[in-house]
């Protein structure tokens, strides 16, 4: 039977800081590489770094009286202070965690684990740890990469690395290996109403994890040597699962039991995962017993990993689950290996779409795939080296599916906020050769911060990289999870830079293709996360839609000229698209984003006048898209801007407002003026004027007589009180 646990509300007093809580900010300081001997092999390399020195003593005596997040023990709110690779540091609210249990805790009392949550910058979630191997930190940020604070050298724990995982530098990965097939169907892409990927749950797993003596060897040859780092790698891999399944795995009160140190007496043939695999569910059920766990693991030094499929709350399979690396530590071994094969054990098969260890109904990703059930950096050709640390949309309906299954019963239950609800999404026809969009919006139920993430559901076997004539397959890899619900197809920078477009490829031919957001909470305490579907079908009898001016180099336009956009219609406007009206953008920053509306719902006719912004720009790109925002393009290269001085209004015509006659509507010639600058009215006491370009006029309100006034001017004044008076003009009678 499910051991479930009502809680009445949950206790959110991370969420707010108050300003008497006890800040931890003094623990680190900044050092210089040449500082440090350098002839010590490093543990962690990265592209781009920041050293710090920490002093552990300070941080477990200041962190002692944290509170825990169960409500084990009460404490004094404590924030902390951590270094970030930029030189900037951020404030977090820590509460201890249960990675270990605590009876284990009890017994190896220096190994601390902890949650963190933002209070610089709210929804951002860290897993740190202090143990005899160092501090180690996880910071998750919704919409940016992770970044990682590890020791930087085995045996050393006053010097760190504080790095972005994008900056890390790996060796190559080992493959896995999966046993038996998974018993829950995955559905093909089915409607536009949101689902759950599982219940509003946060689900806590009593977790095995027995150690080699190998594995132990290298982490100082003692029991708390190697349970310190299972706790840093159970650790963050219970981020991801929180963030991403409302999954939480606790290591059990004996789990010093299954620790081995005596490479001649242990159960375990060392770098063999075929044989271990059998050998840790023998072992663990003889030594715990199986009535006294739910899911079974073990790790080494060398190897590989293998696991059964499906097999957690299993008596006879759920230990089988195996990870070895030669360097047991960091991202690489507890994202792509431990969450990796803990990941097939709760149901998930792998995505990548190559034809190494592929699984038809799930190869949804190009090449190797990118996420934690791919095969980044061990099956050619390679997105990348490492998977970024969460699941594909079709992972997290395949461990929903599992762990919300009649017959799996073991989870300790807690219930969570409710899942955001999914208002819209679009889809329909789209021109061929040409970039798109997909567009999500949702409400969130809790107190999270709402991320989006759009993957391709296609999983047809295609060729790799993706080719413009597939029909089938994925064309579009998996990006992190973002805090807008908008993705560009290519994303923007590869199309304002000309390319890379290797595992972003627009289809040349007509195709339908899938695709999924899925929308995760970012709650404490574990996230509960909707998905929905929407499909694509590329016509190869539109397109490709670009644009036709500005494009070529050394283009440049001066502030508030009029100007003609222009752009190939390429059939978008008849059947199936039927894009009638387009919307016109500018961006100054090179393609990166388009805050400037130029001209909103013109007829998609191949041109629209417009008059440009009066601004400084060098990096200028124009963006026309289909007025649903489903299809677009972006000018190919930049152009210059030169911004004018203040000029006067150029007056036409004036007219009393016939609903109200206090007021005066005063139509201008030209390109409108600019909003920056200030407006007043002249030869009308008591007035005021307003610009409003939607209707090309001026407002002038307060008027105080009835009868004609003429000579009536408007002054425009910029930020540097430079003034510019427009010609004058008669204001009617209300008669």
């Amino acid at each position: 039977m499910t051991r479930t646990l009502f809680t009445l509300s949950l206790i959110l007093f991370w969420s707010i800081a108050s300003a008497q809580d006890k800040v931890v900010q003094s623990f680190f300081k900044d050092v210089q590489p040449s500082e440090i001997s350098s002839t010590i092999k490093n543990n962690i390399q990265a592209s781009h770094f920041r050293l710090v020195e920490i002093d552990l003593s300070q941080l477990y005596a200041e962190l002692e009286n944290a509170p825990h997040r169960d409500e084990l023990k009460s404490g004094e709110a404590i924030q902390i202070e951590l270094p970030l690779p930029d030189k900037t540091t951020k404030l977090y609210q820590v509460v201890e965690n249960s990675t270990l249990h605590p009876e284990l805790s009890a017994k190896f009392p220096q190994i601390k684990t902890y949650d963190a949550y933002g209070v610089t910058e709210p929804g951002e979630l860290v897993k740190l740890d202090l143990t005899p191997q160092g501090f180690h930190a996880m910071i998750f940020r919704p919409g940016q990469d992770p970044v990682f604070i590890d020791p930087l050298r085995k045996g050393d724990t006053q010097y760190y690395i504080v790095y972005n995982k994008k900056d890390f530098i790996t060796s190559k990965r080992l493959k896995c290996g999966v046993h038996s097939q998974s018993p829950f169907k995955i559905s093909p892409v089915r409607s536009k109403h949101f689902a759950h990927f599982n219940p509003c749950q946060l689900k806590k797993y009593r977790l095995a994890m027995a150690a080699t003596a190998q594995y132990t060897q290298y982490f100082g040859g003692t029991v708390a040597g190697a349970l310190a780092a299972e706790a840093t790698t159970i650790n963050r891999v219970n981020g991801v699962y929180e963030i991403d399944m409302a999954i939480t795995m606790q290591i059990i009160a004996n789990n010093n039991l299954i620790i081995y140190t005596n490479p001649n007496n242990q159960p375990y043939t060392h770098g063999d995962p075929e044989r271990m695999i059998n050998q840790n569910q023998r072992n663990i059920n003889q030594v715990i017993g199986p009535l006294n766990y739910d899911i079974g693991h073990v790790v080494d030094s060398a190897g590989s990993g293998l696991a059964s499929l499906a097999s957690v709350c299993d008596n006879n399979e759920k230990a089988r689950g195996v990870t070895g690396r030669t360097n047991p530590i960091g991202d690489p071994f507890d994202i792509d290996y431990v969450a990796h094969e803990i990941g097939h054990q709760f149901g998930a098969n792998h995505v990548q779409n190559n034809s190494c260890q592929r699984n038809g109904p799930t190869a949804v990703e190009p090449g190797s795939g990118s996420t934690i059930m791919g095969y980044a950096g061990v099956c050619t050709p390679n997105v990348q080296n490492n998977s970024d640390a969460y699941f594909n949309g079709i992972s997290l309906q395949e461990m929903g599916n599992f762990v919300s299954s009649p017959s799996h019963t073991c989870p300790v239950t807690t219930p969570i906020p409710s899942a955001p609800v999914i208002n819209s999404v679009n889809g329909g026809f789209i021109p061929a050769q040409t970039p798109f969009a997909l567009i999500a919006s949702a409400t969130k139920s809790g107190g999270g911060v709402l991320t989006y993430t759009w993957e391709q559901m296609n999983n047809e076997v295609s060729r790799q990289p993706p080719v413009s004539t597939a029909t089938g397959g994925p064309n579009f890899r998996s990006f992190s999870p973002q805090t807008v619900g908008v993705r560009f197809f290519p994303n923007l920078n590869a199309l304002s830079n000309g390319g890379p477009f290797t595992w972003e490829v627009l289809p040349s031919v007509s195709r339908i293709m899938k695709f999924r957001v899925s929308v995760r909470s970012n709650t404490p305490r574990g996230s509960c996360n909707a998905y929905t579907d929407t499909t694509l079908t590329t016509t190869s009898k539109a397109g490709p839609f670009i644009v036709t001016y500005p494009t070529n180099p050394g283009i440049i336009w001066t502030g508030l000229s009029p100007q003609t956009i222009s752009w190939d219609v390429a059939n978008t406007n008849f059947k199936p698209i039927n894009a009638l009206y387009v919307n016109i953008f500018l961006s100054i920053d090179g393609g990166k984003t388009f805050p400037y509306p130029l001209l909103l719902n013109t007829l998609n006719n191949g041109y629209g006048q417009i008059c440009a912004p009066n601004v400084n720009a060098t990096t200028a790109r124009i963006m026309v898209q289909a007025n649903n925002g489903s299809f677009f393009n972006i000018s190919k290269n930049n152009f210059s801007i030169i911004a004018v001085p203040p000029r006067a209004p150029v007056l036409t015509a004036a007219e009393r407002n016939p609903m109200n006659t206090n007021e005066a509507f005063v139509l201008y010639a030209g390109c409108a003026p600019p909003f920056g600058e200030a407006y007043t009215v002249n030869g009308l006491p008591g007035a005021t004027v307003t610009l409003d370009n939607n209707n090309r006029r001026f407002v002038i309100k307060n008027i105080l007589t009835a009868k004609r006034v003429r000579n009536v001017t408007i002054t425009a004044t910029d930020g540097n009180n430079v003034s510019q008076t427009s010609n004058p003009i008669t204001i009617p009678s209300i008669l």
